[in-house]
């Protein structure tokens, strides 16, 4: 069985795995004379421990520990490709530095010469003095006269001047010989790095051990410095060739000021790469000289610090018996002499502390790097199975990940991601949600922003099955509830999509458009969302709350649908008993259409700032409300067998009053090419209002109407 197949698993033991449109109805009549009705107002949501121990039973054993191993493997094979690629690479460049150095020193060996005086220049001197000399000679018998001036010849070696050529000559090679002697040392760096880096087996522990180790690989950014050896051994043959064009060498005071400051510069480099490991666990740049480092420092540390609580142990004796100081100091004294101290853990104890302290972002790192290096769907669809093994911070996380790796790699959800799994993203997306609801703590700015970052990735798309319809229903209706008491930071929510809004757009397209049937549970967490939202009614808010309620009215109606449909999961006492609520919650809306005064309601309809736009625009919007929340649902529920009881005339009447004074209220003054009267439903509510009135009482034709 693979890990794609465990969530259908959970399906098909749950009795729910069936296709979309194909509903089961359940009408459990075995205890119909015994079975209690159900108290609707002592229900309540389930509690944060309730949804952790609800989570943890989800999936087995059995499956979490068959993800972590495919997410292991998946990442060990693409970590080992990796280091494999990079010693191959090394292994390249370190022949080619070692062919191009002996190249260089040859030439070097020759160039250097340039630099210093040619030791012939005294003796050809003299031998010129000399010539000179013998042609002054001139013999007249029986006398030999010398016509040249005896002078005497200066031995000592005049100022040598090296030509620039010869200088930027030596320049040039020796610093080519410094780039090509630097990257194969850099070379020899990485190589030790690599086998270091190196981890085996798939274990958990394991596992955690090769993903700090890519952690490290990619913080310290590795991959940039495996770069770097090419790019210098390039250098080094640019050098070389412009250093065919000058003559010159490094034992002039230039040369050796300029290959200084290089081999300066390299030296630092490699002491620092060499030193940071010591001081940083999660640093890649291990060597064997890192090592040494490490357990040289830490052995001078211990006996340091040994040497010190020695002479404070002493120290303390001697005050404590001899000198009377305050009981404080003397006391803090006594507990650094005393107290044990910690040694530094070895090399390796280092990385398990880190691995122990962090190991839920590292669990939570296997499975994100699983996906991104294999754009694999499977463990895109079984990353929820091993939620209850992370934080919730790091669930948040997940989805931030995968959120960096869509848009750095498609810069949108691709269909791919959709389409091929069978368990879509959007069930990732309610399994973090439901751990976010399992948070005990939900603080302001930091709940809004944890919800924004999954429902980034929430849509209902791909296959949908009857549990994801279940689980998107409980999820986002207590979702929506707790979201209530943040909207009134409004700078804020302009910055999150609206929680109430999508949950109801979800449950009109699950099990209304797709047919799902609903379970006892599901209904009264959609009951509970609703009275939520009509208790926080008020006209004061202007047109978000008109805007909310009216959606809630077509919540209402949805409940009472599934009620009466018969596709639902419920016995005939559940389904007395939510009908029994409808009918309250109807008279509730014919009270609320009565009392309705719209005056005021037009605030906030617009984006754009203006009363006299808001006016003119709030009519247009308003019927639209009213028709797709209010009169369309009442319609069909009327349609339905049983429905046309529930809807009775005077409720219909007072929809009709109610829109007549909206008109009274906002004129039409809206020009025809507005922008937002393609949203309008002025050129249908009368329809539907006369629809909905069986033409029993039409629509008075002297609705009031601007001129």
């Amino acid at each position: 069985m693979s890990s794609e197949s465990i969530l259908q698993d959970r399906e098909a033991k749950d009795g729910h795995a069936l296709p979309v449109g194909a509903v089961q109805v359940v009408r459990d009549d075995r205890n119909d004379n015994t079975e209690a009705a159900p108290d609707i107002e002592a229900w309540s949501f389930p509690s944060p421990e309730a949804i952790r121990e609800e989570l943890s039973k989800e999936f087995t054993d059995e499956q979490k520990e068959k993800v972590w191993t495919e997410a292991a493997e998946a990442v060990k094979a693409s970590y080992d490709q990796l280091l494999a690629r990079w010693k191959e690479e090394m292994d390249t460049l370190l022949v080619y530095a070692g062919v191009s150095s002996a190249v260089l020193t040859a030439f070097n060996v020759e160039s250097y010469h340039l630099l210093q005086p040619d030791p012939s220049d005294p003796t050809l001197a003299v031998l010129q003095q000399i010539s000179a000399q013998l042609n002054g000679y001139t013999f007249s018998p029986p006398f030999l006269n010398s016509t040249h001036a005896a002078t005497s010849v200066d031995l000592t070696q005049a100022q040598f001047y090296a030509p620039a050529s010869a200088v930027w000559l030596n320049v040039l090679w020796f610093s080519s010989l410094v780039f090509s002697f630097g990257s194969a040392l850099l070379v020899l760096f990485v190589k030790q790095w690599i086998n270091e880096a190196k981890v085996d087996g798939t274990s958990r522990q394991s596992a955690r051990l090769r993903q700090y180790r890519l952690n490290g690989l990619v913080k310290w950014r590795v991959g940039t410095i495996v770069i770097i050896p090419p790019i210098l051994l390039q250098l080094a043959s640019v050098l070389f060739l412009s250093g065919l064009l000058v003559l010159l060498w490094t034992l002039h005071s230039t040369v050796a000021a300029v290959v200084s400051l290089l081999v300066a510069s390299f030296f630092t480099f490699f002491l620092g790469v060499t030193i940071l490991p010591v001081f940083k666990g999660d640093c890649s740049y291990r060597s064997p000289a890192s090592v040494a480092m490490y357990v040289v420092l830490t052995c001078i540390r211990n006996m340091v610090l040994w040497v010190i609580r020695r002479v404070c142990r002493e120290i303390y004796r001697l005050v404590a018996r001899w000198i009377h100081v305050g009981q404080a100091q003397l006391d803090r004294l006594g507990d650094f002499a005393l107290r044990g101290y910690a040694d530094i853990p070895t090399w390796r104890g280092r990385d398990l502390n880190m691995i122990r302290e962090h190991h839920s972002s590292l669990d939570r790192a296997i499975v994100t790097s699983a996906y991104s290096t294999t754009a694999d769907g499977k463990f895109l669809s079984s990353m929820p199975v091993i939620f209850t093994d992370l934080d919730t911070d790091d669930v948040v996380m997940c989805f931030e990940d995968l959120g960096r790796f869509m848009d750095g790699e498609w810069g949108h959800l691709p269909a791919i991601v959709l389409d091929d799994v069978p368990i879509p993203l959007p069930m990732c997306a309610l399994y973090g949600l439901r751990h976010l609801l399992a948070r005990s703590g939900k603080v302001g700015d930091e709940w809004l922003n944890d919800i924004h970052v999954i429902l980034h990735h929430y849509f209902m798309g791909g296959t949908v099955t009857a549990h994801m319809a279940e689980l998107a229903c409980k999820t986002m209706c207590q979702l929506a509830v707790e979201d209530r008491q943040y909207r009134h930071i409004a700078v804020k929510r302009r910055q999150y999509r609206r929680v109430f809004g999508l949950t109801c757009a979800t449950l009109k397209l699950l099990y209304d458009q797709e047919g799902f049937g609903h379970t006892y549970d599901t209904l009264s967490h959609v009951r509970a969302m609703y009275e939520v939202e009509m208790a926080a009614w008020d006209p004061s808010q202007g047109f978000i709350s008109f805007r909310d309620t009216t959606l809630a009215v077509s919540m209402l109606v949805h409940c009472i649908r599934a009620t009466i449909s018969g596709r639902s999961q419920l016995s005939p006492v559940q389904a007395d008993v939510m009908l029994a609520w409808g009918k309250e919650q109807l008279s509730r809306l014919h009270q609320w259409l009565r009392d309705l005064s719209w005056t005021g309601l037009h605030k906030g309809c617009l984006s754009l700032s203006g009363h006299t736009a808001q006016v003119l625009a709030f009519r247009h919007i308003a019927s639209h409300l009213l028709v797709t929340n209010v009169i369309d649902p009442l319609t069909a529920l009327g349609s339905m067998q049983g429905g046309r009881e529930l809807v009775s005339k005077e409720l219909s009447v007072t929809i009709k009053h109610a829109w007549l004074r909206a008109c009274l209220a906002y004129p039409d003054f809206a020009p025809r090419d507005a922008t937002y009267v393609w949203s309008s439903g002025l050129d249908q509510i009368d329809s539907r209002l006369a629809e909905q009135l069986d033409h029993e009482l039409p629509l008075d034709s002297s609705v009031p109407h601007a001129t």
